[in-house]
């Protein structure tokens, strides 16, 4: 027993886990599970495991079929959230009027914010990963962070859109970094809105050569394929969102900090600006190897000085 009734645990990897799930004024990546409703259909599986794929490594699927109907009761969903420390959810259903359906929502401390509804099977129109060429998936490493392109005013407009758009980015932008190289942008993630419509397409990203320093852009469609269509959306209240939005005081003030980095092995490392120094009149370490060589060099000049002397006279 610790202090304040607290209980401590004995393993050291319990303490790790429970460390890991603090407070951080930098979060860590977001996490998503993938779960089955009551009823499923083939496509809807599919649809799973392909998304699963893309999130890969911050995601987990869930085989079994579960019964939740998250508009109804997402009390379930908040309980696998919490033991499983994951932010993110997926559920694949099948119904009679809406089809094959994805449910897309977000926790905030292990309650529901918001969640999206949408059918995926509009038009006939899905393809998986496995119904796309080989070699064009050859040059996608799944992990890596895409590039991410929407297209229609409706995302600047309708706050339903404007709530899809949130949720896939953060569903599969993943680690957050400052700089990323050129090369390793290898996939795009293109959302187009028309028609009501939404339409999922995810493309390779070949770079070829070109006589100039910037490479030629080649896209290869990869896979998933789908159309969408809007059903349900629940969004989150004004104050439960910015309460979730809030920033902590101490990352306002990182980001004011000036000539200073932190590295995981220095620590942290500061940049001071001063002026230009004169190391010959600097009192600095003296080695017995440069008095040496200081008094040969005065002895040099002066036994030149002495033979102009002479010379002179």
């Amino acid at each position: 027993m610790g202090l304040k009734g607290k209980i401590t645990p004995k393993r050291q990897a319990t303490r790790r886990a429970l460390k890991d799930r603090e407070p951080k004024i930098v979060e860590n990546v977001k996490k998503a599970f993938f779960i089955k409703g009551p009823k499923t259909s083939q496509v809807v599986n599919f649809a799973l495991k392909d998304l699963y794929m893309l999130k890969k490594p911050n995601g987990k699927i869930l085989n079994k079929k579960n019964q939740v109907r998250p508009f109804e009761d997402h009390s379930s969903l908040e309980f696998l959230s919490k033991q499983m420390d994951h932010s993110l959810f997926c559920l694949g259903t099948l119904t009679k009027k809406k089809g094959h359906c994805l449910t897309f929502g977000r926790m905030f401390n292990h309650q529901l914010l918001d969640m999206v509804e949408v059918s995926i099977n509009v038009d006939g129109e899905f393809k998986r990963l496995s119904e796309f060429s080989g070699d064009r998936k050859k040059s996608v490493l799944f992990g890596s962070k895409p590039m991410f392109v929407f297209q229609g005013d409706e995302f600047e407009v309708s706050e339903n859109h404007k709530t899809i758009k949130s949720l896939i980015l953060d569903f599969f932008r993943g680690e957050i970094v400052e700089k990323i190289h050129r090369s390793s942008i290898d996939r795009v993630v293109v959302v187009s809105a028309t028609n009501s419509r939404i339409y999922f397409r995810h493309y390779a990203v070949q770079h070829k050569r070109s006589g100039d320093n910037v490479p030629k852009v080649r896209l290869d469609e990869v896979g998933p394929r789908m159309n969408w269509q809007l059903r349900r959306v629940k969004t989150a209240d004004t104050e439960v969102r910015k309460v979730a939005m809030r920033q902590p005081k101490a990352r306002k003030s990182q980001a004011k900090m000036k000539n200073k980095e932190k590295d995981k092995i220095l620590g942290e490392m500061g940049r001071i600006h001063m002026q230009r120094q004169d190391t010959k009149t600097m009192a600095l370490r003296k080695f017995k190897s440069l008095q040496k060589r200081r008094r040969e060099e005065n002895d040099g000049e002066g036994s030149k000085r002495q033979k102009v002397q002479e010379g002179d006279e």
